[in-house]
This record gives structure tokens, sequence and C-alpha cells, in this order.
């Protein structure tokens, strides 16, 4: 099984947590609509700062990046439908000024940030993301199907999909008319005319789903018909498990084929979700022959220290860890790439060859 976090969607133009908030700071430096947002903006960062140096972690230590702001502002929008403001003696005077009446600033300036996030989930040139047919060689060589878990809000893997190669996600078609189903990823499905290849889950939402009036999940062909607001993704949220479907669903999915497969292969996960380390933790504990492979932009020399920090965040043995070298588009433009998977496969300690 395959999970995707940020870092595999790169090199297809869609930049990763930390460097969105480098263009979030060049737009309020040229644009009017986010110049205005700038104090509140720097007051939500010095606050984060300044809780982490509250537990001793200053400088590149502290976990700033762009789902941590927006987290920051989803509580904070919240305001008095906060569990804990009835403990609040008052707001820091300088943040209510920025904030606005009934903190309607910081709701305008969340939205916005969702607003520009459409678009960097949409690159103008879909043709960086082709080194996703990797998985394509992958499964014709392999002839079953991959299981693909993402992190991710993009549709590099949905591109995939095409007349003789189906990537099944849930839906039968676009439109209010083709709600999820999750029976589709139940092998034989009677509803599917091909089996599909690849089996995607998109563990935290998609750019491209909707909502009806019923709450029953469709998705569209033109993410722009999307409204921030109403944008299906869990992102920037602390509590990452959501608990109606499909999200319930893929984390059930998630653990059962974590559990399942011998070999989790991780592509630009930065391990970062802690309800996900821990059920590949479970699984790696669980069974001592199966092995994590993590694809990672460290050097070799530096791989002692990556399995090292990977299995004491896990729970796990190091010797279960075994990253490989290289970016996300490196990995799947691989030639080898099936038979590098296939040599990482543990074999069981009692086999005879």
């Amino acid at each position: 099984m395959f999970l995707l976090g940020a870092g595999a969607s790169a090199d297809a133009g869609i930049p990763i947590s930390a460097k969105m908030i480098n263009e979030i700071e060049k737009l309020m430096k040229r644009d009017a609509d986010w110049k205005r947002f700038t104090d509140l903006y720097h007051h939500v960062k010095s606050s984060i700062y300044y809780s982490s140096g509250l537990r001793g972690t200053f400088g590149d230590g502290v976990p700033y990046n762009i789902e941590t702001m927006v987290n920051s502002l989803y509580e904070l929008e919240r305001n008095e439908e906060h569990p804990l403001y009835p403990f609040i003696a008052s707001w820091n005077s300088r943040f209510s000024l920025l904030a606005g009446a009934g903190f309607e600033n910081v709701k305008t300036f969340r939205l916005l940030i969702l607003r520009v996030l459409k678009d960097w989930m949409c690159p103008e040139d879909a043709s960086l993301a082709s080194y996703f047919q990797g998985f394509v060689r992958v499964q014709n060589d392999l002839n079953y199907p991959l299981r693909i878990f993402t992190l991710n809000y993009d549709t590099c893997v949905d591109g995939l999909d095409r007349e003789r190669f189906r990537v099944e996600s849930g839906f039968a078609g676009y439109g209010t008319q083709n709600v999820w189903d999750f029976e589709r990823f139940e092998p034989g499905d009677a509803s599917a005319l091909q089996p599909p290849q690849i089996y995607l889950y998109k563990i935290h939402g998609s750019i491209n789903w909707k909502r009806d009036a019923a709450k029953n999940l469709y998705r569209v062909e033109q993410v722009q018909r999307v409204e921030s607001d109403n944008m299906e993704i869990i992102f920037g949220r602390d509590f990452k498990l959501e608990a109606a479907d499909p999200y319930l669903f893929y984390a059930y999915e998630f653990r059962r084929y974590c559990l399942l497969s011998k070999l989790i292969v991780s592509i630009g996960y930065s391990f970062g979700d802690a309800h996900i380390n821990k059920m590949i933790g479970q699984a790696l504990r669980a069974d001592s022959e199966r092995s994590l492979m993590v694809v990672t932009r460290c050097k070799k020399k530096d791989f002692q220290k990556k399995k090292s920090d990977i299995s004491k965040l896990l729970g796990a043995d190091k010797n279960q860890i075994v990253p490989q070298a290289g970016s996300a588009k490196e990995f799947l433009e691989d030639p080898n790439l099936t038979q590098l998977l296939v040599a990482n496969v543990p074999k069981p300690a009692d086999t005879p060859f």
C-alpha cells in the first residue's frame, strides 16, 4: 500500500505547507486584499512562536506552517463558541482591535487563505504531474489493484483515470447524481463495469468535493465552483479525524491495509499527523516482518538518523524502516520501480529461498 504526503505533489507544482507560508507573506507585500491583514498575521504568528517558546521550543524547531496558521485562525474565529471561552477573562487588547467586531477579520483572512489554496492545488501546467504515471507502470507490472492513501487535496492521482485505467475514488461520475458510495471500494462491486486498477482514498478530503443540502458528498469537474467556506477538506485543524464518512471509512480502511500489507510505502509524508502515525506504528509493532519504506530527500549518510527518528516517533523497531533517497518524482520515474518494491517486501523468516 502507498501513503502520499504533501511532498509527493511538490514536483507537480503544488507547494508544501512551509512554502505556502512564504507565498502568503509575498502576497501581503504586493496585493491590497492581503496587505490589510498583515498586522493580524504578524500577531498570530508571533503568538504561535511565543507559545512554543514557553514549552522550550525555539527557532526552526517551532512547528509553524500554513496549517498551524489556519488552525489558529479557525480556533480564534470560534470566539464565544469555543469551550474555553468562559475561562478567558479578556482577549489581548491588540488582538481584539486587529480581529474586528465579532472577530470578522479573522474569518475573512482564513477564507482568503482557503481561496488561494484552490489555486495552489490546481497548477496551470498539469503535465508537471506526469511522474504519477509511475503508479500505472507498477500496476501494469503487478497486475493487481494498488491501494493508494493520500493526505493531499489535489487531483494528481485522480488524473490517472482513463478509459482503460480506472481510478476508483468512490464516485460513479461527477455531479449531484453521483454521490460517494463506500461499496465502490469493495472487491467485485456490482456497479462497476471495469475492475479498478487503483483504489484511491483521500483521507483529508479533496479540492473538488462538495456536499448537497442533504450532506451527500459528490465531486465536481470545475474546482472554482467550490466556495472557499464550503470546501470539503480537513485543512488547518488539529483534529484530523472527522466523525463522518468518508473520513471514518477511510481511517478504518487505512488501519485495515496497514495490518494486511507487508510493505507500506510512504512518499512525501513528514509524519506530522498523529492518528496516521499511531496506525502505522501499531501495524509495525504487530508484525516484526512488516516494513515501512520512506521516500525521503535526505542524503544516504543521514539514513541512520532518519531511521532512528521515525522509529522513535512510531514506537517501532528501526530495522523495519527502509529509507529511500530521492524525491517523489525520482522515485516514481525509476524504470526499475516495480523490482525495487518487490525486492523490499519482507520474506517470512522460515522461507526456503
